[in-house]
């Protein structure tokens, strides 16, 4: 073999496939050696180094699968691509799941074959298995928000990945913005439930009767606006997971009734008296440290204990600023596909120096509003609205009382005070002009944020400067 070369092993029974793939990848200046069946790729493996592992699904002797499980579980982590003529998600999650680096379905093109082994070529020799699962998932389901360069975050994801292939209650916990209801999706199509349904409920959205209804279904007649028989969610989910957001703000009878349905994943309908079972896999989050709700007795600790298995955390924003760039980067690019506004220099010191209190979801919202606010092709740090814009609705509503001004009135007027509040038509009026200003008195675009057209725009700016 070459000393200048890279080095692959094509595991194909299809002579004519075999020769398909070898051929493509030599004219990528890719040296290969083939075999058709496992006992062969073992011998090969025995006998030499290979940089990539190119393996059929079905072989005469074993299944492509089965081969790379027992290959991981020999310390062999070559990165692995799966090829296959009977694509389903099942068996790519099988096949990602024991880090495999991609999977391609038979019939494939010469471009595609390139594009996915270079890809996995390139790729650092000494990174951990788990971070070729997570890429292949990022490709994809479009996922590269729930990427990160933050160690802590990295060691979240492995462990999610990890946790993925069984069915134990996953908890992540994490404030408000920082990706737990994508983590939770992604570890849903890692595991073996990838065909069913995922279902999200956040807990703190409903009262008990109806976070009651909508978990475990009710039947007719059970209370007054029940007119027809109703699965919950836990029935939806039948195979699949439920993710279960704000799970600290249920009431303890939720907890205790929650609890019971950990223990055996039996539930009975509200007005029903058959219990039903299910099987579903439990993925709780909170924007709350659970740990210290325990101990103050707002949590039952035996509920703790059970959806806690494998906790997962996620830092917020301000405590990994290595992912801001390649997130805003993202969000840019998923608000303007072409590609054709960049971010200033200024913008992005704007942005570093701010603390980002809502997290991956602010910077997401902030971005793509830039993008609405910048005519040209730069989004400029003046584009960038991390603080309320003075004269605007959100200036006057999230300044501090102490800095509020006098017509805003006292916060508990006296019964014979009159306090002169900003009237709705000054309220839209400052945002109006705000939104005018950020767009550089381009009136179309204004018009296109504000929701108006231009020519009602033009009149309003008539009013304000002869009342000015």
């Amino acid at each position: 073999m070459s000393a200048c070369k890279r080095h692959a092993l094509v595991v194909e029974d299809d002579p004519g496939t075999q020769q398909l793939i070898s051929s493509i990848l030599t004219k990528g200046d890719c040296a290969c050696q083939a075999t058709d069946t496992g006992a062969g790729a073992y011998d090969a493996l025995e006998q030499g180094d290979f940089d990539l592992l190119l393996i059929d699904r079905k072989l005469p002797d074993t299944d492509g699968v089965r081969l790379l499980r027992r290959l991981r579980t020999q310390g062999i982590s070559t990165p692995a691509i799966i090829i296959t003529a009977h694509p389903s998600v099942s068996s790519a999650v099988d096949a990602l799941g024991l880090s495999a680096y991609d999977y391609l379905p038979k019939p494939f093109d010469a471009k595609q074959l390139l594009k996915k082994a270079n890809r996995a070529l390139q790729a650092p020799g000494l990174i951990d298995d788990n971070v070729y699962l997570w890429q292949a998932l990022a490709d994809k389901y479009d996922w590269q928000h729930v990427m990160s360069r933050n160690p802590q975050t990295q060691h979240s994801y492995i462990v999610a990945a990890q946790a993925a292939r069984s069915s134990t209650p996953i908890l992540i916990e994490g404030e408000t913005g920082t990706g737990k209801e994508y983590l939770a999706r992604a570890i849903h199509y890692m595991s073996g439930r990838a065909d069913y349904t995922f279902v999200a409920i956040n807990c703190g959205g409903f009262p008990d009767e109806l976070l009651e209804s909508e978990l475990f279904g009710h039947e007719r007649g059970a209370f007054t606006s029940a007119h027809s028989q109703k699965p919950g969610l836990c029935e939806v989910a039948h195979k699949g997971s439920l993710f279960m957001d704000e799970i600290t703000e249920m009431s303890p009878a939720m907890q205790v009734k929650l609890l019971r349905f950990t223990e055996d994943h039996i539930f009975t309908r509200l007005g029903s008296i058959r219990p039903q079972q299910v099987d579903v896999r439990i993925i709780a989050a909170s924007n709350r440290p659970l740990a210290p709700l325990v101990e103050a007795g707002n949590l039952r600790e035996d509920l703790y204990f059970r959806l806690n298995v494998v906790p997962l955390y996620l830092p917020p924003l301000r405590q990994r600023p290595e992912d801001l760039e390649p997130f805003a980067q993202r969000f840019l690019q998923q608000s303007v596909p072409e590609g054709r506004k960049t971010i200033s220099p200024q913008a992005w010191e704007k942005m570093k120096g701010y603390n980002w209190p809502g997290n991956l979801r602010e910077l997401r919202n902030v971005i793509q509003r830039a993008v609405l606010l910048a005519v040209g092709d730069t989004i400029e740090d003046k584009h960038l609205l991390l603080e309320p814009t003075p004269g605007s609705l959100a200036d006057y509503y999230f300044r501090p009382e102490a800095e509020k001004p006098a017509v805003a009135g006292p916060a508990r007027p006296t019964e014979d005070e009159e306090v002169p509040f900003l009237s709705l038509e000054d309220v839209e009026k400052r945002h109006i002009l705000a939104v005018y200003a950020a767009c550089d008195d381009n009136k179309s675009r204004a018009a296109e944020i504000l929701g108006i057209s231009r020519s009602t725009l033009t009149r309003r700016m008539k009013t304000y400067q002869s009342s000015s």
